[in-house]
């Protein structure tokens, strides 16, 4: 079987300054995107599971997948062990979702093919990832919490975005650290698409850490007209448009200054498979 695991968009994000259990509670408006990371999965007869990364860097034995199995073997009376490959079009330490869409999707898939009860979602947020909840259920949604109070949300418009991620990467341990270094955290920028807030007040902590950011967004909104803002907690940068506009303003964008310059767009669910 091979599955489809999507990446994500934050249309915004706000983190909120309360602490509770080492941990902060945010809220966001998530979206799926047609950007996906290809996971295949087979049974074997075995005592462990083999999973394995293609990959710009190396994974280790603690990944978000191995989490994910071991929730599940903790929850259920289930022994089948599994040789899963994962090839990742999805760029890590991106605000992208690519671990937790991973590990969102293998619960999901085999919860689903083999009538497992799915595991706890706030203990899922808070050991291996807030985003995590958002991938099992799939949908477009409203996230609160630590990311295990999911509300779906309909949009219907079509929704198209021009995605750029530097090569600079930050991991969401640091940029929450310099959250909580900040005193001016409360006050966040934003504009407004079709009704919805578009913001997120991490960036001032991303580019604190990672000046280059802002030198990006500068040289995204220069060249194509568009605002530019960041997903999650860095570094893609991302606008909202037409199609065809956005089509035509990524030809002026210089895809050597990004790891991933990309055309995408809303999908009804962050799963997709097929058999083999």
């Amino acid at each position: 079987m091979k599955i489809f695991s999507s990446a994500k968009i934050n249309l915004n994000l706000t983190v909120n300054t309360e602490i509770i259990q080492d941990l902060h509670t945010l809220s966001s408006l998530m979206i799926p995107i047609s950007l996906y990371d290809e996971i295949k999965i087979r049974e074997i007869e075995d005592d462990k599971d083999i999973i394995e990364f293609h990959s710009e860097v190396p994974i280790n034995e603690n990944s978000t997948i191995h989490k994910s199995l071991q929730y599940l073997r903790e929850e259920n009376d289930f022994k089948q062990r599994f040789h899963i490959t994962v090839h990742k079009n999805i760029p890590i330490e991106a605000g992208l979702g690519g671990g937790s869409s991973d590990a969102g999707s293998i619960i999901k898939f085999l919860s689903t093919k083999y009538k497992l009860q799915t595991p706890n979602l706030i203990k899922i947020a808070n050991s291996i990832g807030s985003d995590v909840p958002f991938f099992i259920d799939g949908l477009a949604a409203t996230v609160s919490g630590y990311g295990e109070i999911l509300h779906p949300i309909n949009l219907e418009e079509p929704m198209h975005l021009l995605i750029a991620t530097p090569y600079e990467k930050l991991s969401t341990a640091r940029v929450f650290q310099e959250f909580d270094n900040q005193i001016d955290t409360h006050h966040t920028e934003f504009s407004i698409h079709n009704g919805i807030e578009i913001k997120n007040n991490l960036w001032k902590p991303a580019f604190t850490l990672e000046p280059k950011l802002l030198d990006h967004k500068n040289y995204l909104e220069s060249v194509t007209n568009k605002e530019f803002i960041m997903s999650g907690s860095g570094t893609t940068l991302f606008c909202i448009g037409d199609e065809k506009d956005l089509i035509s303003q990524k030809q002026n964008i210089d895809i050597k200054r990004f790891r991933l310059v990309a055309l995408t767009k809303k999908i009804d669910c962050s799963l997709l498979q097929e058999e083999h």
